[in-house]
């Protein structure tokens, strides 16, 4: 589970490049080709095509047999024309506007009549529905003729967020193919141009907000059933040992008393494995493998806390769980290592109530804002010694607040280290704009954690920084009536 939760994560990582590859190709012919390319790349399928809906009727807009790179664009074909395609699971798919997946596609009874099932028997079918703000744009349908179960569910995943991005591109395409179309003036097509492009972006970062989220959730989540399991199994056993041990103290006791003479033998016995030293130290040892098991119960209950998955609406959420939950995931980084000692984590913690949130959104800015903590630290460690680092420790405070107006809770995350430019922390906030060097820093972090808060949250994200004295990012957020 583990191993598979990994492969998941790092599916979902490359899923989020081709993102812009899709939604740079704002013209139509150029955004299917690319669309119809990726997709066939990431599936695993040998047929694949895109109908899209015009004017209430389906239409085939692309096309692809073999050769990804050779797809057949902008035809226009009304699907009830020829014998290409399945109707039913298409038509079924328009219908309920989900995911359909048949893995032995002629086996089927719901759609084994299909006129095309029944001649050509595909192996596996995949039908994914693109949907912008619940308005079905068509239908991608795949298949695979050589392989049953070809679409696998890690492949389905990436597809429906491909088919997310796409659905995307494909309304801002016809947007601009009518502004294309329009009288206005250049200046005019400019500016709306302009807009369509900005809620383009919004929407991306929307997107891999909540994939990078779903990515981290999914591996997290994985990892704590994996250890859960077996301590649970663990902490059953030992609480059993503990008492079969005190059983047998118990009936050693009563042997020594009703047979004060048991015999040299015995006597030497005892002698050899220091009885007397046995029965004092393993309930201890005993009781310190509960200890841990309990701990490890702990973890467990932090990764489940930090990976919950966001409902449709906000629920009532303890704060300090949440931060905890994050600085446990991270602790592997806050630990000493050759180059410095262990990162400080200094907790203000004030009384606030549960808040109306989205915990898993919310845990998320929690991790981008220590991560990034925990970064500076590290950079402004360069060039000082270990011992120079131990006289003047890199240390992160965490403070929690109720306003004076008791209308928002205020939680700050501050570091230590060299703090930000003016220059820089202008733009920080800014759609892909990084300090980092390349690989190490996508841009989106701070953007998308800004979203979360003012536009999921209606609350506030902000920074305080002077060079040389750190670094505070401070979180506003409204406490619910």
């Amino acid at each position: 589970m583990l191993a598979k939760s990994c492969y998941y994560l790092i599916i979902k990582q490359s899923e989020v490049k081709a993102s812009p590859a899709i939604s740079s190709k704002i013209v139509l012919e150029n955004l299917l080709a690319k669309l119809m390319e990726i997709v066939i790349e990431n599936a695993g399928a040998q047929v694949g095509y895109l109908i899209l809906n015009r004017s209430s009727e389906l239409v085939i807009e692309a096309e692809v047999r073999g050769d990804p790179t050779l797809a057949n664009v902008l035809q226009s074909i009304p699907i009830a024309q020829g014998d290409r395609l399945p109707f039913s699971p298409i038509n079924y798919v328009v219908r309920v506007q989900e995911t359909m997946v048949l893995n032995h596609g002629a086996e089927d009874l719901r759609f084994s009549n299909d006129p095309y099932i029944r001649a050509h028997q595909p192996k596996s079918i995949a039908c994914i529905p693109l949907i912008s703000q619940g308005k079905l744009l068509g239908i991608l349908y795949l298949e695979n003729n050589l392989v049953s179960g070809a679409f696998t569910r890690s492949r389905l995943e990436i597809l429906k967020i491909l088919c997310s991005q796409a659905a995307i591109s494909l309304e801002n395409s016809s947007l601009y193919e009518n502004l294309q179309r329009s009288e206005t003036s250049e200046r005019e097509k400019a500016e709306q141009l302009e807009r369509y492009l900005n809620e383009l972006k919004q929407a991306q970062l929307q997107l891999v907000q909540s994939e990078k989220m779903s990515a981290l959730g999914q591996l997290v989540a994985g990892v704590a059933h994996e250890i859960n399991n077996p301590v649970s199994f663990i902490s059953g056993n030992i609480s059993h040992a503990k008492g079969y041990i005190e059983d047998l103290f118990n009936l050693l006791h009563l042997y020594q008393e009703k047979f004060p003479n048991p015999g040299d033998e015995i006597d030497e016995e005892i002698d050899a494995i220091d009885l007397e030293y046995v029965q004092e130290d393993l309930p201890k040892l005993i009781s310190s493998m509960k200890e841990g098991t309990d701990r490890i119960r702990e973890i467990s209950t932090s990764l489940r806390t930090f990976s919950r998955s966001d409902v449709s609406k906000k629920v009532a959420f303890k704060i300090h769980e949440g931060i905890d939950s994050t600085l446990m995931i991270l602790k592997h980084r806050l630990k000493a290592n050759q180059n410095r000692p262990a990162i400080e984590i200094v907790k203000n913690y004030g009384e606030i109530p549960e808040v109306e949130c989205f915990p898993g959104q919310l845990n998320q800015v929690f991790m981008n804002l220590l991560a990034n903590a925990i970064d500076a630290l590290d950079d402004s460690n360069e060039g000082r010694s270990y011992d120079e680092i131990k006289t003047n420790p890199n240390q992160i405070t965490i403070r929690t607040q109720v306003s004076p107006s008791n209308k928002t809770i205020a939680i700050g995350i501050k570091d230590n280290g060299p703090g930000i430019p003016d220059k820089v922390k202008e733009r920080l906030f800014e759609h892909l704009f990084t300090t980092k060097p390349p690989g190490k820093g996508t841009g989106l972090g701070l953007s998308i954690s800004r979203q979360i808060i003012m536009e999921k949250h209606g609350g506030k994200l902000s920074v305080n920084s002077s060079p040389g004295e750190g670094a505070e990012f401070v979180i506003e957020i409204p406490i619910s009536e």
